[in-house]
């Protein structure tokens, strides 16, 4: 059976606030089996809303956050990569199983507000010289997935989140498949953590002909942080990324900032054709990572920087400690035409700390930009050391096969 929204009272001038309505329809289409609930063409304002047994969501007009938080309960919830209080999500479901989430509408955040509030309380701190972290501004993420299984997500438009926007947490089985995904990246008001999509602690994940172009990083392989990481999180495993394109980003595929045990990961099929580092890992020395069988190939890339291994930290970032060990084992890259790029980039490690073996590089051309280019960052205190514009920067590497690698007609 459908359900559709507007019989139950939801209003669609974005500015009525229509949460009670749209939960009315969920909980009463969740006495049924093999129920939709519809939200229709039209604007849509709403807080948290909870998905519930049995109940399959189909979004053709646009589903509106509210710009205030506190239409989002404060609970213990997954927060980069252990539990701490933070809002709820504006879409939320919890241990389901068998649905789906579809449609041509959107999934609008509201975020601006939010953005204009982190980055005037990031600045006064820096300029007070206080510390500073993420979770100092509360904000909510468009979607928070956990312990589920066997579900889908398809064809909807997820935009101006006000933290990530899509979080997948301890779930299996997922196809995600011809979403689209943006935030502000230039202009007055830049978004705030907006990573595209966060694949944290799950397996056997498929996302496949999609777009992303947010202010952080697009797709990100998550599973945790901290040295107790590793023994308190399952591990990301089976994850197949295919067919995608990718605009601005700090990272089109990132390994981190919150992840510690990763193995069997594809990507293939992507193209680039926005500033971006496209095979991005974080190495945290507060946590035991662990990336193991990975495979980049088949990458067509314009502008941004290749490669971007190395160690990493973020200035609104907690840490937990130093001198944990960070491993990649397997890692292959292959089949990569890169033209008009700002730099090859660097694969750095520091070993016994850091260590990267059975690295193979193979078949990848690389074309720099006549013009030299850096990367575009809010402000300074996010600037990352550049790479060299003409040199693929390799140190310390434990093994390695390189095969028909190119920077600039210069073979490697």
């Amino acid at each position: 059976m459908e359900y559709n929204i507007k019989d139950y009272g939801a209003i669609p001038d974005g500015k009525t606030l229509n949460t009670s309505s749209i939960q009315k329809a969920i909980d009463e289409a969740s006495l049924e089996t093999n129920s939709t609930v519809i939200i229709p063409e039209g604007v849509f304002l709403s807080g948290a809303i909870y998905l519930k047994k049995g109940v399959d969501l189909q979004i053709d007009g646009t589903l509106l956050g509210s710009s205030d938080v506190s239409d989002y309960p404060m609970v213990k919830t997954r927060f980069e990569g252990h539990e701490e209080i933070w809002p709820d999500a504006l879409i939320n479901i919890d241990s389901l199983s068998d649905f789906s989430i579809k449609g041509k509408g959107t999934v609008n955040g509201n975020g601006i507000p939010y953005y204009k509030k982190f980055w005037e309380e990031r600045d006064d701190a820096i300029k007070k010289g206080l510390p500073f972290v993420n979770k100092d501004v509360p904000r909510p993420r468009l979607f928070y997935i956990r312990h589920c299984s066997n579900f889908s997500i398809e064809g909807i438009h997820l935009k101006d989140s006000g933290f990530w926007n899509l979080h997948i947490y301890d779930s299996r089985d997922v196809t995600v498949r011809n979403i689209h995904v943006s935030s502000p990246h230039e202009g007055e008001i830049r978004a705030a953590s907006t990573d595209g999509i966060d694949i944290d602690a799950s397996e056997n994940v498929v996302l496949r002909d999609s777009y992303f172009e947010v202010d952080d990083d697009c797709i990100c392989i998550k599973g945790g942080k901290g040295p107790k990481a590793h023994i308190d999180n399952k591990p990301t495993k089976n994850i197949l990324v295919e067919d995608c394109v990718i605009g601005f980003g700090h990272g089109a595929v990132t390994f981190g900032s919150e992840a510690c045990l990763v193995e069997n990961v594809t990507i293939r099929n992507l193209k680039v054709n926005g500033e971006n580092q496209v095979v991005r890992f974080k190495f945290r020395g507060d946590t035991n990572q662990s990336f193991k069988n990975i495979l980049f190939e088949n990458i067509d890339m314009t502008s941004g920087i290749v490669f971007a291994i190395r160690p990493w930290i973020s200035r609104q970032d907690e840490v937990y400690g130093d001198d944990n060990p960070s491993l990649i084992e397997n890692l292959t890259v292959r089949n990569v035409v890169a033209k008009d790029v700002m730099a090859p980039g660097m694969i750095l490690a520091d070993p016994p700390l850091t260590v990267i073996k059975d690295l193979v590089l193979e078949n990848i051309s690389i074309e720099t930009a006549k013009k030299e280019q850096t990367l575009s960052r809010h402000d300074a205190y996010e600037e990352e050391r550049s790479a060299l514009r003409d040199k693929l920067e390799l140190d310390s590497i434990s093994s390695c096969v390189i095969r028909n690698v190119k920077v600039n007609g210069i073979e490697v």
